[in-house]
């Protein structure tokens, strides 16, 4: 009886990077590529359309983020696993991948040898993540909101669901200077460094 084939896309804006992921698991029998995509509006199309059973996916896309591609999958139940392949180390973007359905998170720096595990065990099912990762993710604090008031976390939430600035101001019928004082404010006191924390936060938090 022959063994089934995984089908695979990737979503990688650097093409010589795309290109590499082709090369090395094009190798490996028991893989098929169905598509590539350089942003991540093309990502979502694609994975809608080809239906493959394994996603690789970077988080730094163009156009929308792969957090984002992550969240409108898993939105409409769509049964890819998602491979991260990305240069991002935080925290908080790993715990924010795995709460919006990630089955891996693997590290750019890693060799071939963890890549090709990585997607072994993603694809029949498992999850897998970097190994130097695991370590701090146990080490986050539990009490992350504290500190935070009331109206900082309402923000947050809408920062999470990926409202402008402008738009939180007029949900809350505030100029969108306040909300950007606000986002500064909460930013400073989870330590984070930038929106992009802030929003992968937000998702992890689940608010």
């Amino acid at each position: 009886m022959a063994t089934e084939t995984i089908r695979l896309l990737v979503a990688e804006d650097h093409v010589l990077v795309r290109q590499g992921l082709q090369w090395l698991i094009s190798r490996e029998p028991g893989y098929t590529w169905v598509g590539e995509a350089g942003d991540g509006d093309t990502a979502l199309a694609l994975t809608r359309s080809l239906r493959p059973d394994v996603l690789l996916l970077d988080l730094g896309l163009p156009r929308l983020d792969g957090l984002a591609v992550m969240q409108a999958l898993q939105a409409e139940g769509l049964a890819t696993r998602v491979l991260v392949v990305t240069a991002r180390q935080d925290t908080a973007s790993v715990r924010a991948a795995l709460s919006l359905g990630a089955h891996g998170y693997l590290l750019k720096t890693e060799d071939t040898t963890r890549l090709l595990e990585a997607l072994a065990t993603v694809a029949r099912g498992g999850y897998w993540v970097s190994p130097e990762l695991t370590a701090s993710l146990d080490r986050e604090p539990r009490d992350a909101r504290e500190g935070l008031t009331e109206r900082e976390l309402e923000i947050a939430a809408c920062v999470g669901r990926g409202m402008s600035s402008r738009q939180i101001g007029q949900h809350f019928e505030i100029s969108a200077h306040a909300v950007r004082k606000h986002r500064e404010t909460i930013t400073r006191k989870l330590g984070l460094r930038n929106a992009a924390e802030l929003v992968a936060w937000a998702i992890r938090q689940g608010l």
